[in-house]
């Protein structure tokens, strides 16, 4: 191997060596909401109990079962889950390399994983958290590896591996499907510009890809249908998903797409770079199954960032592969004209300025600390004694109802919740199941009786609008008075969080209004 290539490699090596240091120090970052409900939907499974019985939600279950296995391997802890995600971003990077380096060379391989390497785990894109999209990416891009390999062979059955990798990773969220698409995209193409005798032999090819690729939802039709909760799973992942999407128009779209840009911090510069790589690919000559690939890919994953018109900020994780490569490409085209010294320079410096970026949270701040600068003033470091305090004054049988959205809770205390409805979230905004939905979590929370009732106040745990219903507001009062007696109150205060315990929850205040309240049942009722 050349010098140029050697060198790559070796620091490629020194990235990996980063990324496990830094995603070690965090093992301990509080989960946020996404994580604990994939955590709580995947601690149901171990115990034996399918998705959408005692927990409804339109993310389809493959993320769940993810966390499933790896919690069966790692343990039902916070630590556990990430370290199965480290496990994951460092395959992510394996399977990125020998892709890309199918369709660069080496170094510029390496370019574009010490690029995942660095932007997967930034703050622009939380992507130190467990997030579905990172299981997303995972299984897209053993997907892409295979259908490269697939069409250098002409082999079947690694077509219909390729769909299934690309149909995986639907199976982990929705816009996972744009990536089958890009897939079954290029092998349309593929047919398209092939001489007649050998259309119909890439025909087949393509039946084999769609077989893969549907394969993975059919069989989960089939489970939810043996399991009898298809009802359930259908009107979650399909009829309300598909309300739920339409909720935001352009407008509100744009707004969204401002305010993750305003976010995002560093990882702007890489849209910036490959901006550069984009036009590097359109006016260079030659590698024209990477000007395919790499466009290809550009538009879908584009369409998988924005189909819905939510732009929060681990969404954009599914454009890092693409981004990754044509950063990739922009510094080869560089080192063609410059040679590669020069180049390879503005590359480690630019990386070095991005982890400088990122220092305070990769390698000053305690996890709790990394957390809060995250996430403000959400009480995901509080749900830890949270938990255990219901924990250690309920037995595991009983159940605990949540008036916020924080599932993270249930996860941590081991508790079942009374509801499905995990989250406020779909209670509060305007469409039209929402007064059903929340007639069926009061009449769920009824007739559980919980043994602990929270109430969070904290507007991002239910994102009230102003054409809200709240119904369940007006109930939830008269029904904590009547049945509930306060055991304690967490205050979120700017510099501490100050946990009161006991008759003096109900006495003493403080000067903010973000606080969680927990209520224990009443005895004999």
């Amino acid at each position: 191997m050349a010098w140029p290539g050697r060198w790559a490699l070796a620091a490629l090596a020194l990235t990996v060596l980063l990324v496990i240091v830094v995603r070690v120090r965090l093992l301990q970052i509080p989960l946020e909401r996404d994580e604990g409900e994939y955590a709580y939907a995947g601690q149901l499974l171990l115990e034996g109990i399918p998705p959408y019985k005692l927990a409804f939600n339109m993310k389809l279950p493959g993320t769940y079962a993810c966390y499933g296995a790896i919690m069966a391997v790692f343990g039902q802890t916070t630590a556990g889950i990430h370290s199965g995600f480290l496990l994951v971003n460092l395959g992510t990077l394996a399977v990125l390399f020998l892709a890309a380096r199918r369709l660069l060379d080496v170094p510029h391989a390496v370019v574009a994983c010490i690029s995942y390497a660095l932007l997967s785990m930034s703050t622009g894109v939380l992507g130190l958290e467990g997030h579905a999209t990172h299981l997303v990416v995972l299984a897209a891009l053993g997907g892409l590896l295979l259908l490269l390999k697939a069409r250098a062979s002409g082999r079947f059955w690694t077509f219909g591996g390729s769909g299934l990798a690309f149909g995986l990773s639907f199976l982990c969220k929705q816009p996972g499907l744009f990536f089958g698409l890009f897939g079954l995209a290029v092998l349309l193409r593929d047919v398209a510009v092939a001489p007649p005798p050998e259309r119909g032999g890439r025909l087949r090819r393509i039946g084999f890809f769609c077989t893969g690729l549907a394969l993975p939802f059919l069989l989960t039709c089939l489970l939810m249908v043996w399991t009898g909760t298809f009802d359930r799973f259908w009107f979650w992942t399909v009829v309300y998903a598909r309300a739920h999407a339409a909720l935001l128009g352009w407008q509100e779209g744009l707004a969204d797409l401002i305010d993750f840009n305003r976010k995002a911090g560093s990882v702007r510069w890489s849209c910036v770079a490959a901006a550069v790589g984009l036009f590097c690919l359109v006016r260079g000559k030659g590698r024209g199954e990477a000007r395919l690939v790499i466009g290809w890919l550009l538009a879908f994953s584009l369409i998988a960032f924005t189909a819905s018109f939510y732009f929060s900020r681990h969404y954009f994780i599914m454009m890092l592969p693409v981004v990754c490569l044509l950063i990739a490409v922009a510094a080869r085209r560089a080192a063609a004209i410059m040679g590669e010294v020069l180049p390879a320079g503005v590359f480690a410096l630019a990386c070095a300025g991005f982890i400088f970026a990122n220092r305070a949270i990769w390698f000053e701040e305690t996890p709790e600390a990394a957390c809060r600068a995250l996430y403000g003033g959400n009480p995901f470091p509080e749900a830890v004694p949270i938990a255990k305090y219901i924990q250690e004054h309920s037995s595991p049988t009983d159940t605990i109802a949540i008036m916020g959205s924080e599932p993270e809770i249930y996860f941590l205390a081991h508790r079942h919740s009374a509801t499905g409805y995990i989250y406020m979230y779909d209670l509060m905004q305007t469409h039209r199941y929402a007064l059903d939905f929340q007639e069926e979590t009061m009449h769920q929370i009824e007739a559980a009786k919980p043994a602990f009732l929270l109430i969070v106040y904290v507007d991002s745990s239910w994102t009230f609008s102003k054409n809200s219903n709240l119904t369940i507001t007006r109930w939830l009062k008269t029904f904590w008075e009547k049945n509930y007696d306060m055991a304690g109150m967490v205050w979120l205060l700017p510099d501490r969080t100050e946990y009161i315990w006991g008759p003096e929850a109900s006495t003493r205040k403080f000067d903010t209004d973000l606080r969680v309240g927990i209520l224990k049942r009443k005895p004999g009722i």
